[in-house]
């Protein structure tokens, strides 16, 4: 029994199935972090562009550095640069309509909210490429969205302020084509050259942005919280979600975005003084739950 198992598992190792979730729950689990960074600098008194662009330029900086260590070249060619530069703008536009949802509502709210791309990358697959949406993607996403419905629930009303929810819906259409065309956009480059030419590209639309109005300089140690910033919630995240889709799929990674909300909900309490309710735990349990659904079904379709 116990080395039918260990056969098991090492037959699910060698599909890639555990190493693509663990690189997706790491993506979810430090892009839930953003409230860590963006609240303390909001206080600040920093305009989101300029953060923005230091946060993407940083990411791209460093994310160079590491390729010319490893020595990765970063040519790409014609066609994968146009979907670059579309997959930057993409991921520069989700990032600044969520920060702005931030600012209509609580931000562990507000990452609730956002959960919706992984019916909306379902949906585009399923729209465009005909893919199917299995019974465990089904359910696992009907668990998922009655989780963060509930996590937003407060008495007799919902949580969710309503221009805000336009705005961070508006960043979680944007999102969902950017994990679409990771995944269907046949890109010939490496996923760490498509990590660095999203947020190259996606700094250069904040900098257009910041020539357009006044720009100041922030301090040094401001600077050096947007670079840590920028590590977390760029680099970890971004890099990750790219190995993710390419050894799980768009929709599973999305699935397993649920992480998301349950650490920006913990950290919205934890740290920002957002208060614990009995919806908070009991949508937080639904959304783990829709994660085991999922992957007990993956899991369970490599059985047969």
């Amino acid at each position: 029994m116990i080395s039918g198992n260990v056969v098991y598992i090492c037959h699910i190792m060698k599909n890639n199935i555990l190493k693509g979730y663990f690189f997706a729950a790491a993506s979810a689990i430090s892009f839930g972090l953003i409230p860590l960074f963006i609240i303390p600098l909001n206080e600040k008194g920093i305009h989101l562009d300029t953060t923005l662009f230091f946060r993407f330029l940083f990411a791209a900086l460093m994310i160079g550095v590491y390729c010319t260590f490893k020595k990765q070249s970063l040519r790409v060619n014609q066609r994968d640069l146009f979907l670059l530069f579309v997959l930057g703008i993409l991921y520069a536009l989700s990032a600044e309509f969520l920060l702005w949802g931030y600012s209509a509502m609580s931000p562990g709210i507000a990452s609730t909210v956002l959960y919706v791309y992984p019916l909306m990358v379902a949906i585009l697959l399923y729209w465009k490429y005909s893919e199917k949406i299995s019974n465990p993607t089904r359910w696992s996403m009907f668990l998922a969205l009655l989780g963060v419905l509930i996590i937003g629930w407060e008495g007799e009303n919902m949580r969710f302020n309503f221009w805000g929810t336009i705005i961070v819906l508006t960043s979680a259409m944007t999102y969902a084509l950017y994990m679409v065309i990771v995944n269907k956009g046949k890109l010939q480059a490496q996923g760490i050259v498509v990590t660095f030419y999203s947020v190259l590209f996606s700094s250069f639309y904040y900098l257009i942005k910041m020539s357009m109005g006044s720009f100041i300089l922030p301090s040094l140690d401001t600077l050096g919280f947007i670079s840590l910033f920028s590590l977390v919630t760029v680099v970890i995240s971004v890099l990750f979600i790219i190995l993710a889709i390419q050894w799980i799929g768009s929709t599973p990674t999305a699935i397993l975005g649920a992480l998301e909300p349950v650490v920006a909900v913990g950290v919205s309490v934890a740290i920002f003084g957002e208060k614990a309710t009995w919806n908070l735990f009991a949508g937080l349990i639904l959304v783990l739950s829709a994660l085991m659904v999922k992957v007990l079904g993956d899991t369970q379709s490599l059985r047969h």
